[in-house]
């Protein structure tokens, strides 16, 4: 009889021990189900990460490339600039001794263009002048020596002369011919007149008589620089006289250019 309700006790706890290892055995398994997933989600989410960190680094070596490869580029860039302003500032130094140099020349030509005008204007250089504008009279005699203006010009092609001053300017240099006559009537003084290259006694004319006309003459062939004058000049204690006949004169002519 006991031993008829013993085994189905026994089998009663054996039922309860199997259903509460089972159970444990349940939560060990769920619990380590839980464990596994969270080990697994703990290792996709550092896989995540690792890639993620990855593809940053990779990203960042290639932005760090690109940044390397455009400093390279901005500095071949600077350098052609250099080179293409150094090549600017060359072409307008050589422009501007360009200029100079065509302005040289212009300057040149225009002078060598002056000189064949006045050389060829200085081929017909030629005057001639009586002492009176009109009538008849004498000059002097005076204690000091005077310059005598021929008034009456007849020629004066070049305009060398000038019948205010009467002074014969030379454009050229060359040769002149002068020639001067002058005529007096006689007296106690003399007719004279001297032929003056700036202040250089050239050539005299000279006569004395004590009654009549008397005339005397010279004529000479000299150098003259550019600007360089030529005049009569009445010696002191002198007279001359002159008529409508134009007996005082004063002529030069240029005979070839130096």
């Amino acid at each position: 009889m006991e031993m008829k309700m013993f085994f189905p006790l026994l089998l009663l706890v054996c039922s309860v021990s199997t259903a509460e290892l089972q159970v444990q055995s349940d939560n060990d398994i769920l619990s380590h189900v839980r464990q596994t997933e969270g080990q697994v989600e703990e290792a996709e989410s550092l896989t995540e990460q690792q890639t993620c960190t990855q593809d940053i680094n990779a990203v960042l070596r290639e932005m760090t490339a690109l940044v390397a490869a455009l400093k390279v580029e901005v500095q071949h860039l600077q350098k052609d600039n250099e080179a293409q302003e150094t090549q600017i500032k060359e072409l307008q130094d050589h422009n501007r001794v360009q200029a100079a140099e065509l302005a040289a020349i212009k300057v040149n030509a225009e002078n060598q263009v002056e000189a064949l005008k006045r050389d060829g204007e200085a081929k017909q250089l030629a005057f001639s002048a009586s002492l009176l504008a009109s009538g008849k009279g004498y000059t002097g005699p005076f204690n000091t020596e005077i310059t005598l203006i021929f008034k009456h010009v007849v020629t004066n092609i070049g305009n060398t002369y000038n019948p205010n001053t009467g002074l014969f300017t030379a454009p050229v240099r060359g040769v002149y011919h002068f020639e001067f006559h002058i005529y007096g009537h006689g007296s106690t003084n003399p007719t004279s007149a001297v032929l003056i290259k700036n202040r250089e006694h050239i050539f005299t004319s000279w006569t004395h008589q004590s009654a009549g006309g008397q005339k005397a003459s010279n004529g000479v062939s000299v150098l003259l620089e550019i600007g360089d004058v030529v005049f009569l000049r009445m010696w002191a204690n002198s007279w001359v006289a002159d008529t409508e006949d134009h007996h005082t004169t004063f002529s030069g002519h240029l005979l070839f250019t130096m």
